[in-house]
């Protein structure tokens, strides 16, 4: 138990924090696996769209604080890889 009025205000603003936060991560996980199921069943237009969805979410939790700004970075630059090789099929194209 806090036995300040500031450390009562701390505990209530962490947990406030910390449902936000995994609500936000919860999301991430959601479009990133969108996306990765997009990429197996080799659905170029559908992985485009969860991939610029997942860039928009994961910049936006960088910006706020959930997640750090480089693991944005290096999960947005690998699923950016994922679609340029499926680009690059052969099988995409038929």
């Amino acid at each position: 138990m806090p036995h300040s009025v500031s450390a009562s205000k701390r505990v209530r603003q962490n947990a406030t924090h910390r449902e936000r936060n995994r609500t936000i991560k919860s999301r991430l996980r959601t479009a990133k696996r969108a996306f990765l199921k997009a990429v197996e069943a080799k659905d170029l237009e559908g992985a485009r769209q969860h991939l610029r969805k997942c860039q928009q979410l994961l910049h936006r939790a960088a910006n706020n604080g959930p997640v750090h700004r480089n693991l944005a970075a290096r999960q947005v630059s690998r699923m950016q890889a994922r679609l340029t090789a499926l680009e690059k099929a052969p099988s995409a194209t038929a």
